[in-house]
C-alpha cells in the first residue's frame, strides 16, 4: 500500500510529467526535506502564450510562469500531509489559497529571494492555516 505521500506525488505532480505517469517511472525520487515533492518532476505539457503546467493542480496554482524571459519547466510544489504544515511567516508568505477536494492549496511567495512555491496540505483550512491568504474560491471560476 502507497504512503499519503506518494499518492498526493501521484495525484499532483505525476501527471504530465516527462518522467512518467505514477511513481513507477524509473525516475522517482522523493524528497522530505521541507514537505514532500518528486525532486525529478518536469512539466511537459505547454500550451502557447501560457507556458508549462502542472497538469495535477488546479487553475491558479498550475502554472509555472517564466524565469527570465524563459519559460520554467519545473516548479516548487511542496505536498503535506494531514498534520504537516510549511512554515509561514514574513519571510514565507501565503497569497492565495484555495480548499478543494479535501486539500488546501496555497500560493507561497518567499520575497526576499523570489522564489514561489505551491503548497498542498491534506485536510487544511484556509480560515484555521492562512486566514491572510486571498480565498481563490471566491473567484475560481474567473480564473482561465
Amino acid at each position: 500500500m502507497k504512503s499519503t505521500h506518494l499518492k498526493m506525488v501521484e495525484q499532483f505532480q505525476c501527471p504530465g510529467c516527462v518522467c512518467g505517469h505514477d511513481t513507477e517511472c524509473g525516475r522517482f525520487m522523493l524528497d522530505t526535506k521541507y514537505g514532500a515533492t518528486c525532486s525529478n518532476h518536469v512539466l511537459g505539457t505547454f500550451m502557447l502564450g501560457v507556458g508549462c503546467l502542472a497538469l495535477g493542480l488546479p487553475k491558479g496554482f498550475c502554472r509555472a510562469g517564466w524565469e527570465r524571459g524563459e519559460h520554467r519547466n519545473q516548479m516548487a510544489i511542496r505536498l503535506w500531509e494531514g498534520g504537516e504544515m510549511p512554515k509561514w511567516d514574513r519571510f514565507n508568505v501565503p497569497v492565495w489559497a484555495l480548499e478543494r477536494d479535501g486539500y488546501l492549496f496555497v500560493r507561497t511567495f518567499s520575497p526576499r529571494n523570489n522564489q514561489t512555491f505551491v503548497d498542498v496540505i491534506e485536510g487544511g483550512a484556509r480560515a484555521e492555516l492562512c486566514p491572510q491568504a486571498i480565498d481563490v474560491g471566491t473567484f475560481y471560476e474567473e480564473i482561465d
